[in-house]
């Protein structure tokens, strides 16, 4: 027999895990602070990756000036002007994700709240009709002692 109830239910959760399965896994899986910890360092290194990538094609194209006009000291405040520029990109974008993935962070776990709260739902009406088929079979069972 079925159970609209339920797969009411196995449905709602089906299609909750379908959309949101990759964030409540993450969620479900780490502490916050390992998360946007994780998500930090990879902002590191892509934002290293693409500061040096565009210092680097910047100096290409500027390379027969730099070596032509410039003396050391320039190089050395083109160097330092670099440094500070990074360090200061870097802490902004840092600061940026740390926010975004913390944020993520605690739209997941509320996810995986409500997540959690629906497989309890499920499992009790499971166990509701278990006790209840238990019930009627110990109930036919002393009706038919009792009639003989």
């Amino acid at each position: 027999m079925l159970n609209e109830d339920k797969i009411e239910l196995m449905t709602g959760i089906a299609m909750f895990e379908k959309r949101e399965g990759r964030q409540i896994a993450a969620a479900g899986k780490m502490f916050k602070s390992d998360f946007v910890g994780r998500h930090m360092l990879h902002a590191f290194l892509r934002f290293t990756a693409a500061y040096v990538l565009i210092l680097c094609v910047w100096a290409m194209y500027s390379v027969d000036q730099l070596l032509t006009t410039a003396s050391l000291d320039e190089l050395m405040g083109l160097g330092a002007t670099a440094a500070v520029w990074y360090v200061a990109g870097l802490v902004l974008y840092l600061m940026i994700t740390r926010s975004v993935y913390s944020r993520r962070y605690d739209e997941a776990s509320r996810a995986l709240r409500a997540y959690m709260a629906k497989l309890r739902r499920l499992k009790k009406r499971y166990e509701f009709q278990n006790r209840k088929k238990e019930l009627t079979k110990e109930g036919r069972h002393h009706d038919g002692a009792s009639r003989v």
